[in-house]
This record gives structure tokens, C-alpha cells and sequence, in this order.
């Protein structure tokens, strides 16, 4: 079952870092935020968003030890502006312990040299919305979240463990969860199953996209 505890560590406060921490808040995480900019805490949406606010030298390892960073599920470093910032912040959290550092780069070419310093993803926001990048840093398991129109979403995800060997039938997925699988990607198979039939039996390695209202996905997502 998903820890419905998780926390996360927002290190630059910019206009993305902002935007994927005010999601994560919304998704009902508890966020924290730093940043060197005094003025930028001064937000009053992000101070009603974040459990805390605390200002200090990102790339300081004094500083991110005293924040406890080992004990958030993830980082984030967003300061894809400051390339040499950025590197030497996902340096020291990976020297403090950090398993899980998702950072900010605005190209393939500085997104390279943060894979290299050690960051489990890098995020390109040109390509990327904050609220995408909150589903994806929240749920490893979920590939992909698009709002397909104010009602409805869709939802790209790896299929639960519990999942394997049963099938949409067994499972009464569309009762059950009040949403439709709607594809399936088949490990091994050149083409996706569209409009997969009742019977099908999910097997290790597929990935699943579903469709329903945003309330009932989010149920789904919280389960898994």
C-alpha cells in the first residue's frame, strides 16, 4: 500500500520550483521549500502551500544536513538557471545519502552533466508542466498524467503488482475503480492492445493508460 506520508524537499524557488511544489502540496504531500532569495519565501502562496519555508545556501552541505534531506522520499533541485549551483547541489545531496534527486536542466546538454553528478532524473520545463512533474516525482509507478478535458484525465501507469495474472474481469476494474483502460503496452510487443477485452490477464511489464474523472484517478493513484 502507497505511504500516504510522503514528503518532499523543493531546493530553488522559481517560477518551476514553485509550480512543482504548490502541486505536490495540492496532491496532499507535505513539501518543504528553500531558496537563498529571502523575498521569494515572502509568497504568500507558497507559505499556505509548504509545511515550511527556510532560506539558506542550497549548495551548502551544512545547510542540507541540517535540513535532514535523507528523509524526504525525493528532491527536487530546481535551478536550472544556475548550471553550476544545480551540479553542486545534486553533488552534496548524493554525498549526504539522497537515493532519489530529480533536477532541473534547461537543455539536453547541462541535463547530461546533472545524470553525471549524480541525479536519478533530469526535468526539462520547457517540456514538462509542473503539475505532470508532480504526479511523476510523487508516483514513480504513474509515466504519465494529462487532463484531457476539466472532467476527465488520463493516466499512464506500470501495473500493480497485485494486478498480475488476473484479469479486468476478475479484477472488476471499471466497478471497482470507477474508471476504463482504455490501452495496454505489452512488454515485448511491438504494438499496444487497444480497447483490451474483459478477459485479458495482466502480465509482469505491462502498462496500463486510464481514463476517468480526475477524483477517481487520484483513488487509483493513492492505492497503488
Amino acid at each position: 500500500m502507497r505511504n500516504l506520508k510522503q514528503s518532499f524537499l523543493i531546493l530553488g524557488l522559481g517560477r518551476f520550483g514553485s509550480s512543482v511544489l504548490k502541486e505536490l502540496a495540492k496532491l496532499g504531500y507535505d513539501v518543504v521549500g528553500a531558496d537563498k532569495n529571502e523575498k521569494v519565501l515572502q509568497d504568500e502562496e507558497l507559505q499556505d502551500a509548504a509545511a515550511y519555508l527556510v532560506e539558506g545556501d542550497v549548495t551548502s552541505t551544512t545547510f542540507l544536513e541540517e535540513l535532514n534531506v535523507t528523509n524526504y522520499n525525493a528532491v527536487v533541485v530546481s535551478m536550472g538557471d544556475d548550471f553550476e549551483s544545480a551540479i553542486l547541489a545534486v553533488l552534496a545531496l548524493k554525498d549526504l545519502g539522497c537515493e532519489t534527486v530529480y533536477a532541473k536542466a534547461n537543455d539536453q546538454k547541462r541535463g547530461r552533466g546533472l545524470k553525471g553528478a549524480g541525479a536519478t532524473d533530469v526535468i526539462f520545463p520547457e517540456e514538462e508542466t509542473g503539475r505532470r512533474v508532480a504526479y511523476h516525482i510523487a508516483n514513480p509507478g504513474i509515466l504519465q498524467y494529462v487532463q484531457l478535458s476539466p472532467y476527465c484525465s488520463g493516466m499512464e501507469m506500470k501495473v500493480p503488482e497485485e494486478f498480475i495474472g488476473k484479469s479486468l474481469a476478475k479484477l472488476d476494474f471499471r466497478r471497482k475503480y470507477n474508471a476504463l483502460v482504455v490501452m495496454i503496452t505489452i512488454s515485448g510487443e511491438k504494438f499496444p492492445l487497444v480497447s483490451p477485452p474483459p478477459d485479458y490477464e495482466f502480465g509482469t511489464g505491462d502498462t496500463l493508460f486510464v481514463i476517468g474523472e480526475e477524483k477517481d484517478l487520484e483513488k487509483l493513484r493513492r492505492k497503488f
